[in-house]
């Protein structure tokens, strides 16, 4: 596939499949309401603590296979046409154990940039008190403070993630052999591609920045109602949760897509995998 063609398809594939966003839109609506249970249930005898346990891994499988399932149904969707969704959840939670490796060296990487947050307020008057008097005058602490803030957006929102999706798919999909040569071979093709960070760089700003633009948007107070403030905050809530699946979709179909261009051996949806 060319880069134009990658773009393209993985734009046209997110409107391809209603099913997947009635999935993706009610599924995470339940997760959540879950999860604000489980922080409910208390803890006061040890039949509680065993309930909090298994209650939060019950979850965490649940959102592991919702979402390594999304990845596995955009990439049936390549190889086949209706492309059923149970077989690609399915295949997700077989697979769960490959697939929270992944998970946990992403919350690895994400620990580590988060780290780098930490010199938010230290680094840029750092690197501008060894800059030249020449230089300082037009460049202001404001400028570098903006500049840091910006590598460490692609660093969160663009960079960790774009490293381990490639592998996460692979592993959803075949499980433990998307550790292996041939996986891996389609997880170092797809993170040189250069339309797939492209793409990423589109769904970072529309699914994170945009959204929480939108969020942090106020009516005006002096004019406003407590019914029109209600009525904005749900409008506000429901454009940026479709904003946030749109962004979420979108990655997933280039994700996919990159894979199929890169030649991943495809698992038959339906057939057991290694």
């Amino acid at each position: 596939m060319s880069r134009l063609e990658i773009i393209r398809g993985a734009f046209t594939d997110c409107f391809r499949g209603p099913r997947l966003w009635l999935v993706q839109f009610f599924a995470n609506i339940i997760l959540f309401a879950l999860l604000v249970a489980w922080l409910l249930v208390p803890v006061a005898s040890n039949l509680h603590v065993v309930f909090n346990f298994v209650f939060a891994a019950l979850l965490l499988v649940a959102t592991f296979t919702l979402h390594s399932g999304t990845l596995n149904a955009c990439l049936d969707r390549l190889r086949s046409a209706p492309a059923p969704l149970w077989p690609a959840f399915r295949r997700a939670l077989r697979h769960i154990l490959p697939v929270a490796i992944c998970i946990a060296a992403f919350c690895l990487l994400w620990l580590l940039v988060n780290a780098l947050g930490s010199l938010q307020t230290a680094f840029p008057p750092y690197v501008r008190s060894t800059l030249p008097v020449a230089l300082r005058r037009h460049i202001s602490l404001h400028a570098l403070d903006n500049l840091f803030s910006a590598v460490l957006f692609v660093a969160r929102w663009i960079l960790a993630p774009g490293l381990l999706l490639p592998l996460l798919l692979q592993t959803s999909d075949l499980g433990f052999r998307g550790f292996a040569r041939q996986a891996l071979s389609a997880w170092r093709k797809t993170i040189f591609n250069f339309s797939y960070w492209l793409t990423l760089l589109v769904a970072a700003l529309v699914g994170v920045l945009a959204t929480q633009k939108l969020m942090a948007a106020t009516p005006d107070f002096r004019t406003s109602t407590f019914h029109g403030e209600a009525l904005s905050l749900a409008a506000r809530l429901v454009i940026a949760y479709l904003l946030g699946l749109f962004s979420w979709i979108l990655t997933c179909s280039v994700v996919g897509r990159c894979a199929a261009a890169a030649g991943v051996s495809p698992d038959i949806p339906g057939n057991p995998a290694a």
